[in-house]
């Protein structure tokens, strides 16, 4: 049973079918793993909401059977991978752009692979849909780690980004790495974005502090019963995070 106010966001980042994409980060899961889970969710009754939809619910509402679908960077398997599952099973996600680059950058000198990330014409075609996008910085930044000018131009840049490709003020922001400071808090509050989203730091329940939204990490080997604990609700106590991936 989910408690009152508490809505499970997932956190994906890539969908593969390939191993010359994985990279050593671990940040993907398998297409065949993907469409289990949504398989799963459809089966299970959840409902998949974007942050508009949560937007239009009344003043502390408790959103019931719903959940949130977010995938990080905006890379190109989103649109080629993941929305056609996405579409088969008639869900919505959550996209956070990295805006300032056309691959992955900020991680190639870790020895990751070199990954695309989506054109405007793939965002655009996701959005028409009920994809919704919003912002990752513009150059996947740790944002704790830089000064408050950084941050200014890091994440109001990246929401007059996302504005123009898309048509529309984004509404969440997503904090590369998870990481944010008191600086960033008040950057973020003044930039435009109504909603911060971290990773596994944050209160319970979503309305008591909407800059620090918490995610769990789908990871990929992630089994259906991980991924129903999460899906639930039940993995965002810290205890069975740092059980299952301090390992």
């Amino acid at each position: 049973m989910q408690t009152p106010y508490q809505l499970p966001i997932l956190l994906y980042h890539r969908v593969v079918n390939s191993t010359c994409r994985i990279g050593k980060h671990k940040t993907y899961v398998w297409e065949s793993a993907f469409r289990k889970q949504m398989q799963w969710l459809k089966d299970n009754g959840y409902q998949t909401i974007t942050f508009s939809d949560l937007d239009a619910l009344p003043a502390n509402a408790d959103p019931g059977k719903k959940i949130i679908i977010t995938f990080d960077d905006g890379y190109t398997d989103n649109y080629t991978i993941a929305f056609p599952i996405l579409k088969e099973f008639g869900f919505k996600a959550v996209i956070y752009l990295v805006t300032g680059y056309k691959r992955n950058e900020w991680n190639l000198h870790e020895g990751e692979p070199a990954l695309e990330l989506m054109s405007k014409e793939q965002i655009l075609e996701m959005q028409n849909y009920g994809i919704e996008f919003g912002g990752h910085t513009r150059h996947h930044v740790d944002l704790k780690n830089s000064t408050a000018d950084k941050q200014r131009e890091e994440v109001t840049g990246c929401f007059n980004d996302v504005a123009t490709i898309t048509g529309k003020k984004p509404l969440s922001f997503a904090y590369p790495y998870g990481a944010y400071n008191n600086d960033t808090l008040k950057v973020l509050a003044q930039s435009g974005f109504k909603y911060g989203i971290t990773t596994i730091f944050g209160p319970h329940n979503w309305p008591e502090d909407l800059l620090r939204i918490r995610r769990i990490e789908v990871r990929p080997k992630d089994g259906l019963f991980a991924f129903r604990r999460k899906a639930s609700g039940r993995y965002f106590n810290r205890s069975w995070y740092h059980f299952l991936f301090a390992k």
